[in-house]
C-alpha cells in the first residue's frame, strides 16, 4: 500500500488528485530543466569567426558537430599561410598536450647534435644510481617508443594511485609527481617487452634525463634552446594553474588546467596557432632545433612509422608527418608533408579529437587523391 495515500485517507485507486498531478508535472520540468544545464547539449564552436571564413568553413565541415567550445587553427601551403577560428585567433592560447613531445625529441637531437648525449645513452649513464634492466634502457629507445617502459608512471603509493584516478573523474590534473619524484620511482619499474607502445611517463623521463645532463630545468630548456631562437614568444612551459585558461571536457564540462609538474616534458606546453606555425614551418624545413627528429627511422605499426616522437602515415595521398594532442579540456593536431610543404595546426579547447584535421593538408589536392585520404588511427596516443 501507498503509505502517504494511507495516512491521508485518499482514495487508493492510483490516479492523483489534480493538485498533486500538476504538483508533479511541474517538478518533473524542473528536474528536466537542471538536467539540461548540467549536461550541454552537442553544439558547434561559440563565438565569432576570425581570419579566412572560406577555412573556417572548411575546418568545421571537417571536424563536424561535438560538444565544441573554441577553436583556431593555421593551414600553410608553401609560403602562403591562413588562418582560422572560431572564438579565437592565431594568438589565443591553449595547451597543447602530447605536441609537447615534438619539442622533447628536439631537445634529445639538439642535446646529441651539440655532444651532450648519444642516442644509445643508458639511463644508468644519466643516472648512475640506477640497476638492472631500467639503467640499461636507452634514450633513442624512448624517443622511438620502444622502451619498454609502462604507458604512465607508477603510484608512488595508494593514496597517490586513488588521487590520480579520482583526478580523471573531477577533471583536475591527474600529473602530480614532481621531478624528483618522478626519477626516483624508476627504482621500482619493471621494463617490459621492447615492443612500440605509447609511453607519456617515457618522454617524461626523456626529458627529464635531458634536464639532468645539460643542469638545466626543462622549462628553461624548452625556452633557452627552441622558443628563444625561434621567436615563439607565446610558447612555454607553465609552472603553476594561477591564471591560467581552462578548457572543456567532450561532454562540455569545464576541466581545469594542466601543469602536469616532473611529466611536463609528455604534455604541458601551452602555445598559440601563430607559434605553432613557426615550429611546424621550421621543422618541415630543416632550420628548427633538433629538426631531424621528424625523421622517421622504424615501424611503428601497420600505418605509422616513427621517428623521434613523430610519426608519419603511410598509405595515403600524400603521406603524413604528425603528432596530436590531448589533455583533461584541449585536443590539438599538427601534421605536415615535407614533399608538397602543406600544413596543418588545430587546436581547440575541448576534449574532442581533431585528428581529421589531417584531410584539410589533401584538401586542395585532386579528388583522386583525396579519396584515398584517410584519417590516422590517432585517439591512443594523446
Amino acid at each position: 500500500m501507498d503509505t502517504d495515500t494511507a495516512r491521508t485517507g485518499q482514495s487508493t485507486t492510483g490516479k492523483p488528485p489534480p493538485r498533486r498531478g500538476m504538483l508533479a508535472a511541474i517538478a518533473t520540468v524542473v528536474a528536466a530543466a537542471l538536467l539540461l544545464l548540467i549536461t550541454p547539449f552537442p553544439r558547434g564552436f561559440q563565438g565569432e569567426a576570425t581570419g579566412d571564413a572560406a577555412f573556417v568553413e572548411e575546418l568545421e565541415d571537417t571536424l563536424g558537430s561535438k560538444h565544441w567550445h573554441h577553436v583556431a587553427a593555421a593551414k600553410i601551403d608553401g609560403d602562403a599561410l591562413r588562418w582560422g577560428g572560431v572564438g579565437a585567433d592565431e594568438d589565443t592560447e591553449f595547451e597543447i598536450g602530447s605536441i609537447t613531445k615534438t619539442f622533447t625529441a628536439a631537445l634529445f637531437a639538439d642535446a646529441i647534435e651539440r655532444g651532450e648525449v648519444e642516442t644509445n645513452t643508458r639511463l644508468g649513464d644519466v643516472w648512475p644510481d640506477l640497476d638492472g634492466n631500467v639503467a640499461e634502457v636507452t634514450l633513442a629507445s624512448i624517443a622511438m617508443q620502444r622502451s619498454g617502459l609502462p604507458e604512465q608512471q607508477p603510484p608512488v603509493s595508494i593514496g597517490d594511485g586513488i588521487t590520480g584516478l579520482l583526478a580523471r573523474y573531477v577533471h583536475t590534473d591527474p600529473y602530480r609527481g614532481t621531478a624528483a619524484e618522478l626519477i626516483d620511482s624508476l627504482r621500482d619499474v619493471e621494463v617490459g617487452d621492447k615492443d612500440p607502445e605509447y609511453s607519456n611517463f617515457a618522454f617524461a623521463i626523456l626529458g627529464q634525463a635531458l634536464a639532468t645532463v645539460t643542469d638545466t630545468a626543462y622549462a628553461d630548456l624548452i625556452e633557452q634552446r627552441i622558443t628563444e631562437p625561434l621567436g615563439m614568444t607565446s610558447t612555454y612551459v607553465p609552472d603553476s594553474a594561477d591564471g591560467l585558461s581552462h578548457g572543456f571536457t567532450a561532454s562540455g564540462l569545464p576541466a581545469a588546467p594542466w601543469t602536469m609538474s616532473g611529466s611536463a616534458p609528455a604534455g604541458a606546453i601551452r602555445s598559440t596557432a601563430h607559434d605553432l606555425s613557426i615550429w611546424l614551418r621550421a621543422t618541415m624545413d630543416g632550420s628548427a632545433p633538433g629538426a631531424e627528429a621528424a625523421e622517421a627511422r622504424e615501424d611503428f605499426d601497420e600505418s605509422d612509422r616513427i621517428g623521434w616522437a613523430w610519426f608519419t602515415t603511410r598509405h595515403r595521398t600524400p603521406n603524413v608527418t604528425w603528432h596530436n594532442g590531448g589533455t583533461g579540456g584541449y585536443r590539438s593536431f599538427l601534421g605536415f608533408d615535407s614533399e608538397s610543404q602543406r600544413g596543418i595546426i588545430v587546436l581547440t579547447d575541448s576534449a574532442n579529437s581533431v585528428d581529421a584535421a589531417t584531410e584539410l593538408i589533401s584538401a586542395e589536392d585532386s579528388a583522386s587523391s583525396r579519396a584515398q585520404a584517410h584519417s590516422p588511427q590517432t585517439g591512443a596516443r594523446s
